[in-house]
């Protein structure tokens, strides 16, 4: 029965054959190839997966070159090594001038759209350029595949010929979300590719369209020492699933086993497609493969820089051929990959390591220059389980394979029972580990909690040392300051967190509400407009404004900045009450009752704003029975507030004037 099911879920009506196929690719985040069916696990649930590549070609030795989701994925679309586009961790946007699939195909004439299941491949990282839909609309860090799929299939509903679709399923990364197991989320994302085909084919969209299959990098999980991907070069993180399905085009069943990397996939796409080249591609075509033929040996360069901009650990930089993987650190490892990744032969075979660093040096290093990473950047990486984005880049003799537990270290001092403990922790990991710009920034925040805050002051000031291009820990410094009574000093911070990035919404609410307690209103209004100016938007920064319009009785200004802060966040109680004010400001009396009415239905244990409305009801509206109601439920609110005697006085007026009705 099942295999009738995917029998039909994978013919194609043998319709005319366009001028030119349509591109299907679907991205798998975080998927190790040797956990889909296809790649020989007996155990796993891809029955999808494993039936394109049935209908396709499997290449049994793909090879991601940036065990990170961003860097991965930018490889992908253009063809390019890390070093060659200069962006080597997440968090950093992709230069505008480099051509990728979608700004190649759209000037050929193709529809472009594009789903994406987690904010690390947001737009404003670059990646959306040439897609005439970019859907990242995502709540929260990820959505689940489920969800990917049916935006997708939204996202084509008017879709023709020709096309080219990419779809992002980001399951398989941890925080494991709907299956609660690594295996079980690829087996969660393996049905909802099936549903994502089987609504494309129902609307005639995949006859005679061009499916790759590409995962961008794997997960350790605990192999070496690491739990999940970033630092380590090994096969765990650095072997990845690659189909393509194209019946009548790609022999169904072949099984390349040449050794490829993800730098390939765009010239292979395009080159199946008839569709040129990208310029300055680094990978090459390996449609050669898929008609049998070979390709000349190479070598697959491979990389991390995570753990050095992170914590201030060595780069992990190498390459590997048919035979060899050489992996560059403070002390180099030699291994046979295809036997062994346990036994390190950097000793025994010095005639294959001096070949390796040869060959390595044909790809740039990266200086200590840091990458710009924005404060949304920084926020959303450490939200996603990266515990920071990138610092500065350190002359560390530190081996990652020496510290790679640190990694734990943080997760515990996070998750630590209570703060003390945490710090404990923290201490210990700078004790050994004294560049890690993560450990001094929790160290930092756990300082500010229990409020020694010259403590938390002088472990901003050394992130800001090892990390002076990331607003955030500014933010932080400027934090510390202003509880130590700095103003001046947290005011500079604030501003100099602004220019790093404007975007920065934090450092221009609390730097405009520092300006308006002195009176600087236009300074103020300034640093708020800073970051308006990027396109962004937040409801702290509609409030602020909106308090400024209010002070200088700007109501129609008030009002439309309140409202939008309301419809930003739909929780701002305050907002809404400013609302109220304005219009009882106003004479709107019935205007200020539904601003007073929806802040209570926000906030229903508020006693100020029942008894407020009550007034609004006694004095607008003369509603005694109404006001006296809304005065009863602000006493019981509290009962024991510094307005309950005047509420009881009150209350008693009204219950005798309603007595005589």
């Amino acid at each position: 029965m099942r295999a009738a099911a995917l029998a039909l879920l994978f013919t194609w009506p043998l319709a005319a054959a366009p001028a030119k196929p349509n591109l299907l690719l679907i991205t798998l985040d975080t998927t190790r190839a040797d956990r889909l069916g296809c790649y020989g696990d007996e155990r796993a649930k891809t029955p999808t997966l494993d039936a394109l590549a049935a209908r396709g070609a499997l290449f049994a030795q793909a090879h991601a070159h940036v065990p990170l989701t961003l860097p991965s994925h930018a490889t992908i679309l253009t063809g390019r090594l890390p070093p060659s586009l200069k962006l080597r961790v997440n968090g950093v946007a992709l230069n505008a001038s480099v051509p990728t699939l979608a700004t190649h195909l759209a000037a050929r004439g193709y529809a472009t759209r594009a789903v994406v299941g987690a904010v690390i491949l947001d737009r404003e990282f670059g990646l959306s350029r040439g897609f005439d839909v970019y859907d990242d609309r995502i709540r929260g860090d990820e959505r689940r595949a489920d969800a990917v799929t049916a935006v997708a299939l939204d996202v084509a509903k008017d879709l023709e010929p020709l096309y080219f679709l990419w779809v992002h399923y980001y399951d398989p990364h941890f925080p494991y979300v709907a299956a609660k197991s690594y295996d079980g989320e690829i087996a969660f994302m393996d049905s909802a590719i099936a549903e994502l085909l089987r609504g494309l084919r129902a609307r005639g969209l995949l006859d005679q369209t061009l499916i790759v299959v590409a995962g961008d990098h794997g997960e350790s999980l605990s192999r070496h020492g690491e739990k999940q991907h970033g630092v380590f070069l090994y096969e765990e993180t650095m072997h990845v699933p690659l189909i393509m399905s194209w019946p009548e085009h790609i022999r169904a069943g072949s099984k390349v086993n040449a050794l490829c990397g993800l730098a390939d996939v765009a010239s292979t796409i395009l080159d199946l497609l008839g569709e040129g080249a990208l310029p300055e591609s680094d990978g090459m075509s390996l449609r050669p493969l898929l008609d049998g033929k070979k390709l000349p040996s190479r070598a697959l360069y491979i990389e991390s820089y995570h753990g050095a901009y992170t914590y201030g650990w060595a780069p992990m930089r190498g390459v590997m051929d048919d035979r060899w993987k050489y992996i560059d650190a403070p002390r180099p490892e030699l291994y046979m990959w295809r036997i062994s990744e346990d036994t390190n032969l950097v000793s025994e075979r010095r005639d294959a390591l001096r070949v390796a660093r040869g060959e390595l040096q044909r790809f740039p290093a990266q200086s200590s220059q840091p990458p710009r990473v924005s404060a949304e950047a920084q926020k959303r990486l450490m939200s996603l389980g990266y515990l920071s984005a990138s610092g500065m880049m350190q002359a560390s003799a530190l081996d990652p394979k020496d510290v790679i537990g640190i990694e734990d270290d943080l997760v515990r001092a996070k998750e630590a029972r209570d703060v003390r403990s945490g710090m404990r922790i923290l201490k210990d990991v700078l004790a050994r580990n004294p560049g890690n710009i993560p450990a001094w920034s929790m160290l930092g925040i756990a300082y500010m909690t229990t409020g020694d805050y010259d403590a938390a002051r002088s472990c901003f000031e050394r992130e800001t040392r090892l990390r002076p291009e990331m607003s955030g820990s500014h933010v932080n410094l400027g934090t510390a300051w202003k509880k130590l009574g700095k103003n001046d000093r947290a005011m500079e911070e604030y501003r100099t967190a602004l220019v790093l990035s404007p975007r920065e919404a934090d450092a221009a609410v609390i730097l405009a509400r520092m300006y308006r307690d002195r009176g600087a209103s236009a300074d103020a209004r300034r640093a708020l407009e800073t970051t308006l100016a990027t396109g962004d938007d937040t409801a702290d920064v509609e409030f602020e404004l909106g308090l400024l319009d209010l002070e200088a009785q700007n109501w129609d200004g008030a009002r439309a900045a309140f409202t939008k802060a309301m419809v930003l966040d739909p929780s701002r109680d305050d907002a809404s009450v400013n609302l109220g004010k304005i219009a009882w400001k106003l004479g709107r009396a019935d205007e200020a009752i539904a601003a007073y009415s929806r802040a209570s239905r926000i906030a229903p244990r508020n006693a100020a704003y029942l008894a407020t409305l009550g007034s609004l009801y006694l004095n607008g509206k003369n509603d005694l029975r109404q006001a006296l109601e809304l005065y009863q439920q602000a006493l019981r609110a509290d009962p024991n507030g510094a307005e309950a005697a005047n509420l009881r006085e009150l209350i008693a007026r009204l219950e005798a004037q309603t007595k005589k009705y």
